[in-house]
């Protein structure tokens, strides 16, 4: 699954692009208000380019297998439970990404369809800011799918 290891890579490097938004518009603002002036709803805009970092790194984190995960457990297993161990955490964690998924897609679908805007001084459409959250979620439900297939066959389970 060549494809989705690509498209995890790409949703890493938009959320980084995000990540670095934040760091403009924080720096413009700065300036900005140090000459008096202010920019509009962007700190608007730098929540929303939070929310859409955090959303588009997921699928990224579970490629690099960097997801906070409770290892502990693991210590204390006996070596032949640590399979079944990675395949019922897998997955549990796929069945409330799909729920996650499935619920989030209908928000921004909603956003849509009732044309919901931002309350700040520049109006915007809210489902593109949202649009992030869908993305990421569903991508991240595919990254799980795949590393329950990889937990299936024995194949090692991130890129580390």
């Amino acid at each position: 699954m060549k494809w989705l290891e690509h498209l995890a890579k790409a949703c890493g490097a938009v959320a980084a692009c995000f990540l670095c938004l934040i760091a403009v518009l924080v720096t413009a603002q700065i300036v900005a208000r140090m000459m008096g002036e202010m920019i509009p709803s962007s700190d608007e805009f730098a929540a929303w380019a939070m929310a859409s970092s955090i959303f588009l790194a997921l699928p990224y984190t579970m490629l690099r297998g960097e997801h906070i995960r409770v290892s502990l457990i693991l210590q204390f297993l006996p070596k032949r439970l640590h399979k079944p161990y990675e395949l019922v955490a897998t997955l549990i964690a796929l069945v409330i990404s799909v729920w996650m998924s499935y619920y989030v897609v209908e928000f921004v679908y909603e956003s849509y369809q009732f044309n919901d805007v931002s309350q700040g001084i520049v109006t915007v459409p809210m489902w593109i800011p949202q649009f992030g959250m869908p993305i990421g979620l569903c991508i991240f439900t595919l990254m799980l799918l795949r590393r329950l297939v990889c937990c299936v066959r024995n194949q090692p389970l991130e890129d580390n």
